[in-house]
């Protein structure tokens, strides 16, 4: 079997039409800390071909354990969209060390639980609950109790760690397992059918609606989860900007040179200290979404 090409997942990255106020939220009871705040630096605008976001503020903020992936950038002119109903990437899921204390010092002001702390269908080892962000972005944060073969899944004792399940929402659940896979270079993805509460809640379907969802696992105790949600509006991507809510995702990929050769995408180099490498690409996949691609 060949090597993985993807992981670990390096963060995410938040459009934010107030920066202040959603700094400020994940500071205020989820423990986070600012590492980094100034303006988009030249690499990154021509990475992404955002020239509307020439001198704009983003902030990079740091869990409890010190991890530096969540990522924020301020556009006050973005476009609203609606959580759990807007394809591309649909929620973050992050690691926590005890979800119910999480739930008692969460600030619900900035903070909806749209689920509270229950343990998934998948497993009795993993105990979950949801939120919609100030950024309107879906997080699920999620304890780990053990292992969950055939999952490579990271646990923690502080309050709050990093991002290690991205989640998609994609008219075509094959497709974009493939698109992935084939950055990967593995077949190792996994299909199956599921309820997912959040979002049979959020369309008011029955509870135990099932969907088609994909899981492909990364290097670094980190996977993607693809789920097929046809019917969800299409991206709002924000002419010159990023896509409105979670605009991407950063992940390290072995293969960069490689990569941007078969997509024929240049490689850019940037000196940001939010990358561990120095060589970044964007791409974008089959529901719109934004992949940030590092090399090492």
């Amino acid at each position: 079997m060949n090597q993985r090409q993807l992981g670990p997942i390096v963060g995410a990255t938040l459009l934010c039409s107030n920066i202040n106020k959603v700094s400020h939220a994940y500071r205020s009871g989820l423990g986070y800390s600012l590492v980094s705040s100034g303006i988009l630096d030249a690499a990154q605008i021509e990475c992404w071909n955002t020239p509307k976001l020439v001198n704009s503020n983003t902030q990079v903020l740091a869990s409890a354990d010190g991890q530096a992936w969540l990522r924020l950038v301020e556009d006050p002119k973005s476009k609203a969209h609606k959580p759990l109903k807007t394809q591309g990437w649909m929620a973050l899921e992050t690691n926590v060390g005890d979800v119910d204390e999480l739930r008692k010092d969460i600030d619900t002001t900035q903070f909806e639980i749209i689920g509270e702390p229950a343990y998934l269908q998948v497993s009795d080892a993993i105990k979950a609950m949801q939120t919609i962000g100030p950024a309107n972005e879906v997080s699920y944060m999620t304890q780990v109790d053990r292992p969950v073969p055939p999952f490579e899944l990271p646990m923690t004792t502080a309050k709050t760690s990093g991002l290690f399940i991205p989640v998609l929402c994609t008219p075509d659940r094959d497709a974009s397992l493939a698109f992935y896979q084939d950055i990967n270079q593995t077949k190792e993805g996994l299909k199956f059918e599921t309820k997912v509460t959040v979002l049979n809640r959020a369309w008011q379907k029955d509870i135990a609606h099932q969907y088609k969802v994909a899981t492909l696992q990364l290097n670094g105790k980190c996977l993607f989860e693809i789920d097929q949600v046809p019917q969800a509006q299409v991206i709002i991507n924000n002419s010159g900007s990023l896509p409105s809510g979670i605009a991407m995702v950063t992940c390290l990929v072995d293969n960069i040179d490689d990569v941007a050769k078969r997509f024929t995408i240049p490689v850019v180099t940037t000196d940001n200290e939010y990358y561990p490498g120095k060589k970044i690409i964007l791409l974008k996949g089959i529901a719109g979404e934004w992949i940030e691609l590092v090399g090492h």
